[in-house]
């Protein structure tokens, strides 16, 4: 299952209306998609993205699978912004390290798990793991939006390498 699709079906459903926001969302899905392949399934009419990227066996995306896992996750976003979970320190910590061209995996990591403290106890932590580093990346462009794609690209990485598990139940859930 493709963790940037999801992640770009999470950053679609944010409540942001800010029109940068909208602008750089937009950019950085269109960059996106010049490496996938759109394809459509005939029988379904479900769409399906080819990764043009790799060599070997190319894997088929369900884009229709990917919008909705990243819109339960997105649900589970906004209440931990509803609920003041992930804190505005974090988040302006995080800006002014992509600013001054520091912000490292590492560094994204330490953010995400000062932020997994303040959750409830009770919560997978893979699946909140998953969710904090969104809502981060997303509430760091929406306080600077032409940030987005270098705080996407280091939140990619560290998803990637940390929520596998996560990613693959949600898939297997869908």
């Amino acid at each position: 299952m493709s963790a940037e699709r999801i992640f770009l079906a999470f950053l679609e459903c944010q409540k942001n209306e800010d029109p940068d926001f909208k602008v750089e969302l937009q950019s950085l899905v269109q960059s996106r998609d010049q490496d996938d392949d759109l394809q459509t399934d005939s029988s379904s009419g479900a769409l399906f993205h080819r990764c043009l990227e790799t060599d070997g066996p190319q894997p088929i995306v369900n884009e229709d699978l990917c919008r909705r896992i990243g819109a339960q996750l997105a649900e589970m976003g906004d209440r931990f912004q509803l609920e003041d979970r992930i804190k505005s320190e974090v988040v302006e910590s995080l800006v002014h390290d992509i600013l001054s061209e520091r912000l490292t995996e590492k560094r994204f990591e330490d953010a995400v798990r000062s932020s997994l403290d303040n959750l409830p106890a009770g919560l997978d932590m893979e699946r909140a793991t998953l969710v904090v580093a969104m809502s981060l990346t997303s509430r760091v462009a929406s306080n600077v939006p032409n940030l987005l794609q270098s705080c996407f690209t280091t939140a990619l990485n560290f998803i990637q390498r940390n929520c596998r598990s996560s990613l693959g139940q949600l898939t297997n859930q869908g």
